[in-house]
């Protein structure tokens, strides 16, 4: 009976013992990878989540930049400008080197401080 019972536990239970710890390996590999995937699932969720609203705004931007594009272009639609100038051309020079000079200064100052964060 003693050796039959060691041949018994030598055949069947210690194949049993290794196949379950080999499963319990795979088991616990899985499991990591499956965390893993879950980290990553989420870093990409949060990642979208925030391309999203950084879109959003950029739209939002956008259109109020185009709103105002179009208040300019119809303010020059409503003036005929040549006329103007014709009549007073010193008032009109005036204004136009005036607010060439303000764009060009922000132009550069866009410039400097893109230029900064490059640095």
């Amino acid at each position: 009976m003693g050796i039959g019972g060691y041949l018994y536990y030598q055949a069947a239970v210690v194949p049993m013992q290794n196949k379950i710890e080999e499963q319990t390996g795979v088991i616990l590999a899985q499991d990591l990878r499956d965390k893993e995937q879950q980290a990553t699932i989420a870093a990409i969720k949060n990642n979208l989540e925030r391309t999203g609203k950084a879109l959003s705004g950029l739209q939002t931007k956008n259109q109020q930049y185009e709103e105002q594009m179009n208040e300019y272009l119809d303010v020059f639609r409503r003036h005929n400008i040549a006329k103007a100038a014709s009549a007073k051309p010193g008032m009109i020079q005036k204004r136009a080197n005036k607010r060439t000079k303000e764009v060009f200064d922000a132009i550069q100052n866009d410039s400097i401080r893109i230029s900064a964060l490059n640095d």
